[in-house]
């Protein structure tokens, strides 16, 4: 199978995929509306709260990451905002490729520097997620049988520690490559991570954890802390794979699923808070072009 028809097959699952959530949504829309209409609004504006905060710990990272001492307003706000809508709007992730695209028009930040910005973000993202996993499979008190408890804290020490897998393979890769080519992969040698950055990571994905407890919450789902970590650990990684819909459809309901179904809540209910919980979620993401265009201004 070649690279197009690879291409075709994702795009039609992203498609289907996409199709999918709104037949189940126009199927579930009694009980969907019914959670939404008595959605409680002090938590959905917390969850706001939160979500804002995330974006600003990532435009914090930025300027961090950036080698060129990247502006935080308005350029790395904006950048930031723009890069989230797209990430999360575009199917298949093809919106988180934007980064170097939205950088080289805000302030003519290099295309390579541009990359480098994603991919350390990414690595930092990955690395701290696993975190998240390594703590969910050692304290949550759920049931999950040994062997897959033990596979999913393996995968989060690996996510863990991905920063020092992709050294040692660039380093081998040095060793391997012909000067031009060193010369191109030296530019993406960004895996040393600083304590600013890890702060900032936690503090990043700390307020993605109140953003979805917020908006749990306040579609009529009672979860407590322990469960929202447990949440995060299943959904967001399920949230990597490739075959994605539009606005994030059939990853977030997926990952919502999955993880209530291990928490004892029937399939049922589970759709339920997974589609209302995209609908709010969806109205953040949406905020995220608001503020990009108060930061233009």
């Amino acid at each position: 199978m070649n690279i197009y028809s690879r291409k075709t097959i994702s795009y039609l699952a992203s498609l289907l995929l996409a199709g999918l959530i709104v037949g189940l949504t126009i199927m579930k829309s009694d009980e969907v509306m019914a959670s939404l209409k008595h959605a409680n609004g002090y938590w959905a504006a917390a969850g706001l709260g939160c979500y804002w905060v995330n974006y600003l710990f990532r435009s914090m990272r930025f300027c961090t990451i950036s080698s060129n001492m990247l502006k935080f307003w308005p350029d790395a706000v904006k950048a930031t905002c723009l890069h989230g809508l797209a990430a999360y709007m575009l199917p298949l992730q093809v919106g988180d490729l934007t980064l170097p695209v939205i950088l080289k028009t805000i302030n003519h930040t290099e295309w390579m520097e541009g990359g480098r910005i994603l991919i350390k973000s990414r690595i930092l993202d990955v690395s701290t997620l696993g975190f998240c996993m390594i703590c969910s499979a050692l304290f949550a008190q759920v049931h999950v049988p040994v062997l897959l408890r033990t596979g999913w804290m393996a995968t989060g020490v690996a996510m863990l520690f991905s920063a020092v897998w992709i050294n040692l393979m660039i380093s081998l890769g040095l060793k391997l490559s012909s000067p031009v080519l060193i010369k191109y992969v030296r530019i993406f040698e960004t895996v040393s991570i600083n304590w600013q950055e890890v702060v900032l990571s936690m503090g990043i994905w700390a307020a993605i954890g109140g953003c979805i407890f917020c908006a749990a919450r306040a579609v009529g789902l009672a979860l407590g802390s322990g469960d929202v970590v447990f949440l995060i650990s299943v959904q967001l990684p399920l949230q990597l794979i490739p075959v994605q819909g539009f606005a994030n459809a059939g990853n977030h309901e997926g990952g919502w699923i999955a993880a209530l179904a291990i928490l004892g809540i029937p399939a049922s209910d589970s759709l339920t808070f997974a589609l209302a919980s995209h609908a709010l979620v969806l109205v953040y993401v949406m905020s995220l072009g608001a503020i990009a265009l108060i930061a233009r201004k």
